[in-house]
């Protein structure tokens, strides 16, 4: 091997090597979700965060979290989320059930929201209605509760 394919070969190698180094270095953003003008201040405000229309859509969330409602400023902090889109929905458990509680229409009967502070018709808002980016460093969304 001549020197110039050795050094080829070595520059290539480290080309190949320094790719999975710059992909662990992905930039991440913090998330924090507040939940102002709560009419109660009884239970957990449960948090699904998700990253993709397909996701929303079969509630595989990327991230859950919960922030109690009793706090004098109720919020959560989802930490070190890659860089992008994403869409987050919320209710809170005022009953303590674990699950959002809903009328015999199907209609729910305790607060919910979405980012964006999005509404659907018919049903919940799409993941393009409710989305938003997180970028790199600290990101701040404010959902009200109906």
């Amino acid at each position: 091997m001549t020197l110039s394919q050795t050094l080829l070969a070595g520059l290539a190698f480290a080309a190949l090597t320094a790719a999975p180094a710059a992909r662990a270095q992905e930039a991440l953003g913090d998330l924090t979700l507040s939940f102002p003008g709560l009419a109660t201040k009884s239970g957990v405000v449960m948090i699904a965060v998700y990253d993709s229309a397909q996701g929303w859509t079969s509630g595989k969330a990327a991230r859950v979290a919960v922030a109690a409602a009793s706090d004098p400023a109720p919020s959560a902090k989802i930490p070190a989320l890659p860089v992008g889109t994403y869409a987050v929905r919320v209710f809170q458990d005022i009953d303590g059930d674990g699950k959002m509680s809903k009328n015999p229409f199907g209609l729910p009967t305790e607060p919910y929201g979405f980012s964006r502070d999005a509404m659907g018709a018919m049903g919940p808002p799409t993941f393009d209605d409710a989305a938003f980016e997180v970028k790199a460093g600290a990101n701040v969304q404010a959902l009200h509760l109906k």
